[in-house]
């Protein structure tokens, strides 16, 4: 069996590409698969001003010029679609991810939902439905459909839940020095980072059961 820890933030289209590509691979690989999903923080404290246009934001605060952000975005969808992921980069909002993060530890505790597939659903939320994630009860419906009570999902989007296990996981990628997502690192400390191949993610998982 061979285990996998993804850090990643579901503000990152990045993440949302590679983690496609993983699950894929994961489902040929001769060997067990098993994906731990860790969370970070792209702005820990959250966007000084959330719920602008991501487009709007790149050039406004990252400091983009028009060109480069059309460079940027064209690279991101020309690399969702090779993945069949349909990616509206411009409109997608930003957003404090830290609640979202929250449910998605709630996910993976109750064990009513596959994480893998909560993790994709919330990625589609904002980057394909440009769903509105600042707000609670946009969280709530989404946690919802992940067959997660009301009540739990509340609690963990007010920040009276799970929190402290989104703060651990940051804690454990400072020591670790990730400094960018996607990060993935297998049982023996080899890693990969950033928009990584599928055949580099091949190699990856082949190596690493070849050492099991």
């Amino acid at each position: 069996m061979v285990a996998i820890e993804v850090w990643a933030d579901v503000r990152c289209p990045w993440c949302w590409i590679v983690s496609r590509r993983l699950l894929r691979v994961a489902e040929r690989s001769h060997h067990e698969v098993r994906v731990r999903r860790r969370s970070f923080l792209l702005e820990p404290a959250g966007p000084e001003t959330a719920g602008k246009p991501i487009a709007e934001e790149a050039m406004a605060t990252w400091g983009m010029s028009a060109r480069q952000w059309d460079a940027k975005r064209s690279l991101i969808h020309s690399q969702a679609r090779s993945e069949g992921l349909e990616i509206a980069l411009d409109t997608a909002l930003t957003f404090d991810s830290r609640p979202l993060h929250r449910l998605l530890k709630l996910v993976a505790e109750a064990g009513e939902s596959s994480p893998d597939a909560a993790w994709d659903a919330a990625f589609a939320a904002h980057f394909h439905d440009n769903a509105d994630l600042n707000d609670p009860a946009v969280l709530k419906s989404l946690a919802m459909s992940w067959g997660i009570d009301l009540r739990q999902a509340e609690r963990a989007v007010s920040g009276l839940t799970h929190t402290q296990a989104v703060l651990a996981d940051i804690a454990e990628a400072q020591r670790l020095n990730i400094t960018s997502v996607p990060t993935l690192i297998a049982t023996s400390g080899r890693r990969l980072v950033g928009n990584v191949s599928t055949a580099r993610l091949d190699e990856f998982l082949t190596s690493e059961g070849a050492e099991q």
